[in-house]
């Protein structure tokens, strides 16, 4: 993300249109960056160079994005996976436009695609933030949760701390803020767990999780009024019970779980 990109920090709204187009337009060279690195073949692996799938190139007929005074390239197919089969057999969908049609608490964007039939259709895209962090915290034989209510579900549930990022912020300098703000602790190391998307049916952003092996005293923030967050403490084996009923419904809180175990930062579920 670019050092220039220093708009002001924003919690809980859409992106301005001029972060929505800085967010897009480095959505769209990330795109372009990770298919060249993912089509290139594995170092040193013996493997035929054929396999891994031609080098991605531009050209002059590749289409173009124009957001304001903003013209990047349209986004190419990302290969990001491990597995690369054939073009023909994984078709992607082609770009075409974008534009805005909803900026409040959350930004939704309308793309013109076209299928791999040819056909041409429009997709909304959520693009409400850059990113979002959430920390798993552990301190001493305990582990520290936030417990708060949420509305879209209409219930109090248990979930990690955390929140969006800002432009011109790291995921760890927004993941040790989110974790003052909210649980008035500050981490004394934060290990990265895992980076997945909440949503990538029809969302854009990431989210990265973080492991804090220990905390100290900070200072609890709470600017929103519809944002009040309780600090839960709750014992490990506790929360692993919960999460064997079925009792945690947030994914950012059973996929660290799950990766602090994986990783050797905790014992395995239930042990």
């Amino acid at each position: 993300m670019s050092a220039g990109l220093t708009a002001p920090r924003r919690r809980d709204r859409a992106l301005s249109a001029a972060e929505g187009r800085a967010f897009v337009r480095e959505q769209l060279m990330q795109g372009r960056q990770d298919a060249l690195r993912a089509d290139e073949p594995p170092a040193a692996s013996g493997r035929s160079a054929d396999l891994a799938g031609p080098r991605s190139k531009a050209r002059k007929s590749d289409p173009v994005l124009v957001m304001g005074s903003a013209s990047v390239p349209a986004p190419e197919p990302s290969r990001g996976s491990r597995v690369r089969p054939e073009p023909a057999v994984d078709p992607r969908w082609q770009w075409i436009s974008t534009r805005e049609t909803h900026r409040g608490k959350v930004r939704i964007d309308v793309d013109e695609v076209q299928l791999p039939t040819g056909e041409r259709t429009t997709f909304e895209v959520d693009r409400s933030v850059p990113f979002t962090v959430a920390v798993l915290v552990q301190d001493g034989a305990d582990l520290l949760l936030a417990r708060q209510y949420r509305y879209p579900v209409d219930r109090w549930i248990v979930d990690l701390p955390g929140g969006a990022g800002a432009f011109g912020e790291m995921p760890e300098q927004a993941a040790r803020r989110e974790l003052e703000e909210e649980l008035g602790v500050v981490a004394t190391e934060l290990i990265p767990l895992h980076t997945f998307f909440a949503n990538p049916g029809r969302s854009v952003w990431k989210t990265h999780l973080f492991f804090a092996p220990g905390v100290r005293a900070g200072r609890a923030s709470a600017d929103d009024p519809s944002e009040k967050v309780q600090l839960a403490r709750m014992a490990r084996v506790d929360l692993d019970q919960l999460l064997i009923e079925g009792e945690i419904r947030d994914p950012a809180l059973l996929i660290a779980r799950t990766m602090a175990a994986a990783k050797g930062l905790l014992p395995p579920v239930g042990a």
